[in-house]
């Protein structure tokens, strides 16, 4: 059985779109059998195990500044949670939509860095079978779009847009460099109405392109 790690952010997670609880700081969640990395399971079959590792508010490696959650630095818990699944045969990112946000202010530059980091943290790893390090697969979420909301302004600015939208070009140029397999999600998905997560009808989607990426690699 081949173990494949999806480890991302809200999109991963399966976050419904309009579902925000400010006071909690949560959302509600698409079930089981909807969400994509379920649907990748369905599709890969027996073969295959997937673990879902989404949370929502998670980036590449920034601390964020409000403390009341904790554990969003994707790179600081990496290690963790590769040890917790051991062993791993594919680790899959798709993060960067959060490091966009008006808090971090952070150039191109750095966030592709972040998703550098989180790459060698799994090249240098043992985290493999045999204790070889896994291999790596970056999806590049889609862009995001602005919508009129207050929740909306309090992360995303005009900026963030701009970056959203060149983010892809960057992380396809770190994926050549790093080798590892690559997907832009942009051109697959819908945004739902909030201008950030996935739309439901695109979970399958997302699923499908993920599964011919890792049926074609040799794990």
């Amino acid at each position: 059985m081949k173990n494949i790690l999806c480890y991302g952010d809200s999109n991963t997670w399966g976050n419904i779109a309009g579902t925000f609880n400010q006071e909690l700081m949560l959302h509600q969640r698409f079930p089981h059998g909807v969400r994509w990395p379920t649907v990748l399971q369905q599709i890969l079959g027996a073969e295959y195990y997937v673990i879902e590792a989404g949370l929502n508010g998670r980036n590449t490696s920034f601390d964020e500044v409000d403390t009341t959650r904790p554990s969003r630095n994707g790179l600081v818990t990496l290690p963790g949670i590769c040890e917790m699944h051991y062993p791993l045969d594919l680790v899959v990112f798709m993060l960067g939509t959060n490091d966009i946000k008006i808090q971090f202010n952070a150039s191109l530059e750095r966030i592709t860095q972040g998703m550098r980091q989180l790459v060698h943290c799994i090249k240098k790893s043992h985290f493999g079978p045999q204790f070889v390090a896994p291999q790596v697969m970056i999806i590049v979420p889609a862009p995001i779009f602005k919508i009129e909301s207050e929740i909306y302004d309090l992360f995303f600015n005009e900026e963030s847009i701009k970056k959203s939208q060149q983010l892809a070009s960057h992380y396809a140029q770190l994926a050549a460099e790093e080798q590892c397999s690559f997907l832009d999600a942009g051109p697959l998905v819908k945004i739902a109405g909030d201008g950030i997560h996935i739309a439901k009808e695109s979970q399958v989607i997302l699923a499908k392109a993920v599964a011919e990426k890792i049926l074609a690699m040799d794990l």
